[in-house]
């Protein structure tokens, strides 16, 4: 396991914003997967955290292939996180309805820009979403219907739905539709709950990236 930093943006006042990663395996980019976007998601936080301590565990036994790269972005957001606001804070933007974002852009749209700039070229992406509505949820996959989606992929995570979505014009800018359109095999991936911590439901979330995987 080797950690990255994938985006730094100083801050006059406070500590700089980093967006951090962790790599597992070889150099190819075969997986990336994205926790927290949003200041609210602490069940994604945690299936990601998750995540990490399942890849090091199975690079150590040896038991990822030696070519194939998985990369685990735990937080995409961490400013929101630490004040517990769901978008950002100055203006109240949503970072997932920035992409792919503008480097010369406003602060959301800058990060992203730099975001989203290291995470291309993937095979396959993985983004630990949270619904904007509140209740309680089964655990589902979702694709957006566009001309790269494979709902025969989405199934082998075995969870009890997978949903093919069609885009409106309003998911065009977000992170999963994105990573489609620039050839990576994007899911959402949705837990029981976004804003409080849910054991069961997030070991349910690591066992079908791991089939997914398998």
């Amino acid at each position: 396991m080797r950690e990255e930093l994938l985006y730094r943006m100083e801050s006059a006042y406070r500590e700089d914003f980093e967006i951090k990663a962790f790599h597992f395996g070889g150099t190819e980019k075969t997986l990336c997967i994205v926790g927290s976007l949003r200041g609210n998601e602490i069940q994604q936080l945690y299936i990601a955290g998750c995540l990490v301590k399942r890849f090091r565990k199975l690079e150590e036994e040896g038991r990822i292939c030696r070519k194939h790269g998985l990369t685990v972005v735990p937080c995409g957001n961490p400013y929101s996180l630490n004040v517990r606001k769901r978008f950002w804070a100055m203006d109240n933007s949503d970072i997932n309805r920035m992409f792919p974002g503008y480097d010369k852009g406003e602060t959301t749209q800058r990060i992203a820009a730099g975001l989203f700039n290291k995470i291309q070229g993937y095979k396959y992406g993985v983004q630990l979403s949270s619904f904007y509505l509140p209740g309680d949820f089964v655990p589902h996959v979702r694709m957006m219907r566009t001309d790269y989606q494979d709902i025969g992929l989405a199934q082998l995570f075995g969870l009890p739905f997978a949903v093919l979505r069609k885009p409106i014009p309003f998911d065009t800018t977000t992170m999963n539709f994105n990573w489609q359109v620039w050839d990576t095999k994007a899911f959402s991936l949705y837990s029981r709950s976004t804003d409080r911590i849910d054991p069961q439901g997030a070991e349910l979330a690591v066992s079908a990236v791991c089939r997914f995987l398998a």
